[in-house]
């Protein structure tokens, strides 16, 4: 598979996950875009938005010429991943259910940005014909489920902002909760971001779908994990999860997301986390679902 148009792109927030993605590309022989945008969601709402807008720069690779793309702070955010010869590299949860009508997801246009409000005044450009055919975002998390053990590898099937609200002296209310926001106005369903479509059931078919949920400071006290728990019932937490769906969602872009169990979701200690079983197990499960989204990929990039 070329990284032109078409490609696939994945979104890991850190190094130790970028070098796991990149070994499962190299042995599934299937060429893709991998970004690092560092931890946490802003980071990585940032640098996906950033990649999204200047999607045309993509086209350089059709012309046979390398993207080596900085952040600010002057390191790689977009890069090739082995797999190919060189030659090749030139060429080119409590709410899961409907959908909110008219979503990319559940119409399965995989154009559908082109008819996003949001992308709709740059439809003729080339750079919305450079935007990713699918992002996958990757990494590690953290198992509210004591049946989901480090090691355990995992596709969301949904997430959320799940500390995103009010701090009432000492009584945490969701925004959903104060009036604040609507949990059903897209691209929320029951206060949720929903992965469906095609993309999603090839994840599914190979691992087991969770509810997530995102925070923006991790869960490490009993106080914490009771209140998040019990407002969302979640089975694993990660620091980005809901920033790519969002973010890939708003833009018409089709989104999965694969997570390896680093650790339980507990009073932290950091003793009882196994990082290097979770990227372990991330590589191998990558490698697979890689080998079985390389072909429909190809297929549709033939008969667009």
């Amino acid at each position: 598979m070329t990284n032109d148009r078409g490609q696939i792109l994945i979104v890991v927030a850190h190094a130790s996950e970028e070098e796991a993605v990149r070994r499962a590309a190299d042995a599934a022989g299937c060429s893709c875009e991998i970004m690092v945008t560092g931890v946490g969601g802003a980071a990585m709402s940032w640098a996906l938005q950033k990649r999204i807008a200047e999607s045309g720069m993509t086209g350089g690779l059709v012309r046979g010429l390398p993207l080596r793309t900085k952040t600010p702070s002057g390191g790689l955010y977009s890069h090739l991943a082995p797999g190919t010869s060189q030659r090749n590299k030139q060429s080119g949860e409590k709410h899961t259910g409907r959908l909110a009508p008219g979503s990319p997801q559940q119409t399965g246009d995989t154009d559908a940005h082109r008819q996003n409000p949001l992308t709709a005044d740059i439809q003729d450009s080339g750079a919305v014909a450079d935007l990713p055919l699918l992002v996958i975002g990757a990494g590690i998390a953290g198992s509210y489920r004591e049946k989901m053990v480090p090691g355990t590898v995992v596709t969301t099937r949904s997430d959320c902002f799940a500390d995103m609200g009010i701090d009432d002296n000492g009584r945490f209310t969701s925004l959903y909760s104060a009036g604040l926001a609507d949990p059903d106005k897209p691209p929320f369903t029951g206060g949720r971001i929903i992965s469906s479509g095609k993309w999603f059931d090839l994840a599914a078919g190979l691992l087991p779908p969770v509810a997530g949920a995102t925070v923006n400071m991790t869960s490490g006290s009993e106080a914490v994990i009771k209140r998040i728990r019990d407002a969302w019932d979640p089975d694993i937490e990660t620091m980005e999860g809901a920033w790519l769906a969002y973010t890939c969602v708003m833009a018409g872009i089709p989104w999965i997301a694969v997570r390896a169990i680093s650790n339980m979701v507990e009073p932290r200690n950091q003793k009882k986390w196994d990082i290097p079983l979770a990227l372990g197990n991330l590589e191998m499960k990558m490698t697979r679902l890689m080998e079985l989204i390389a072909p429909v990929a190809q297929n549709m990039k033939r008969t667009d």
